[in-house]
């Protein structure tokens, strides 16, 4: 005698298929809207960083050395012409981080910025000056002292 094979029928299988992958679908996408709508969400921080960075617009506009051996000193003027504030958190010059205290340079001003030096500088040797802001924002420009 012949056992008959019972199963599940294709259109039963079909339908149990599709409301699982519809429902793993709907707590995905549930997952995704919670996770990057919120204020800690990874794609709206980045979203905003970029915008705040656009706001910030400062250039370097003369360098120089000043004071004796002791107390000397690179004095750095620095024009805000953007549409924020800007905190400038680090100083690098020739990959050297040097030692410097975070200071605002307002929108539509020139701000000098005191960096004392740590090293000696060649004369007539140019060298790289790189100013790090808060929103990450890097101003460089080359100077000879």
């Amino acid at each position: 005698m012949k056992s008959a094979k019972r199963g599940v029928s294709e259109v039963v299988a079909t339908l149990a298929l599709l409301v699982i992958t519809l429902a793993a679908m709907a707590i995905y996408i549930q997952g995704f809207n919670l996770y990057y709508s919120g204020e800690t969400g990874l794609l709206s921080g980045i979203f905003r960083s970029g915008s705040e960075q656009n706001y910030e617009r400062i250039s370097i506009v003369y360098t120089f050395k000043n004071g004796t051996e002791p107390n000397e000193a690179l004095y750095v003027l620095v024009c805000n012409y953007g549409a924020r504030d800007a905190t400038i958190e680090r100083v690098i010059i020739d990959t050297v981080v040097q030692s410097y205290s975070p200071q605002v340079v307002p929108v539509g001003e020139v701000t000098a910025i005191r960096i004392p030096l740590s090293s000696t500088f060649s004369e007539n040797v140019a060298h790289v000056i790189s100013l790090i802001t808060e929103r990450n924002n890097v101003i460089s420009a080359e100077f000879r002292v």
